[in-house]
């Protein structure tokens, strides 16, 4: 990573946050809430870092009272390899920084104590990171897997939807777990987490259109899979391009009414006529020359 990346990165502290501060030093935790602030901005900077190899655009990272975010450009648009390497780059950094926590363990630089709450923070962090609840790295990873197997935007659906019961589930943990009261900062994550994806399901097409755009834009791999669509020559157009797979070619097969072929159409001639037409309502047979 060079000076110039790091110029391009904007690094945001929510006002809230330092309320969490000021709370830590009151309570006489501070080193505990430092400690834990470290780990999450250096499991942000596992997903930059990784990003950054890829060539993404990187917005800001922003420390937030109940962790971290890292604003990237490219996610739901580049292949489903490149999403899950930087998901998972995030949960990585914990393996090291348990290996040298045990370092200063044997080697007298820290007590059993300071070491055995280090390790339990970076296990927290990145198992909490790797639940299945979109937009955290257990929900991106899924996502990304589910391409490979449905329907681009059905994969979003699903995902989104096992995130809301995921988080809502937590929501409901955070009293059950609480041996008196509430587990607020729990209570908080996921009622963050729960808002993350009702607001993401609402803008659905949103990723849906960006992931168009920039296959259109960029293609795809020549080495990836061919995937033959059957549709009907009087099927709109939009209902064939919600067909589409995020790690497949896809080629059109279209048939009459009586189920006879009349011809077939590559991606790209669809890609086109759904953007630059401004027809997404024509019949297929009106793509066939």
């Amino acid at each position: 990573m060079n000076r110039r990346m790091w110029k391009e990165v904007k690094f945001q502290i929510h006002p809230l946050f330092w309320l969490l501060v000021c709370s830590a030093i009151w309570t006489g935790y501070f080193l505990e809430v430092l400690t834990l602030m470290v780990l999450v901005v250096i499991h942000e900077l596992g997903h930059m870092s990784a990003a950054w190899s890829y060539g993404w655009r990187i917005h800001s990272m922003q420390l937030l009272p109940f962790g971290g975010v890292a604003k990237m450009e490219e996610w739901g648009t580049v292949s489903a390899q490149e999403e899950m390497i930087v998901a998972l780059a995030g949960p990585f950094q914990h393996m090291w920084m348990i290996i040298i926590s045990y370092l200063f363990y044997f080697t007298g630089f820290w007590s059993k104590g300071w070491t055995d709450y280090f390790i339990l923070c970076n296990f927290l962090i990145a198992g909490f990171n790797l639940l299945p609840i979109y937009p955290l790295d257990g929900g991106r990873v899924i996502q990304a897997l589910l391409s490979y197997l449905m329907p681009y935007r059905l994969c979003i659906m699903i995902t989104l939807w096992l995130g809301i019961i995921c988080s809502t589930l937590l929501v409901i943990g955070s009293f059950i777990l609480a041996l008196d009261g509430v587990l607020l900062h729990l209570l908080f994550l996921s009622l963050f987490l729960v808002y993350s994806n009702v607001i993401a399901l609402k803008q659905k097409n949103i990723q849906y259109i960006r992931f168009l755009l920039r296959r259109r834009e960029r293609g795809i791999s020549h080495s990836a899979k061919i995937q033959t669509l059957c549709v009907n020559e009087r099927d709109p157009l939009w209902s064939v391009v919600k067909r589409w797979y995020k790690e497949h070619y896809h080629v059109l097969k279209v048939v009459d009414q009586k189920g006879r072929v009349i011809g077939f159409i590559p991606e790209e001639q669809i890609l086109e006529q759904y953007f630059d037409s401004a027809r997404p309502n024509c019949k297929i047979k009106e793509l066939i020359s």
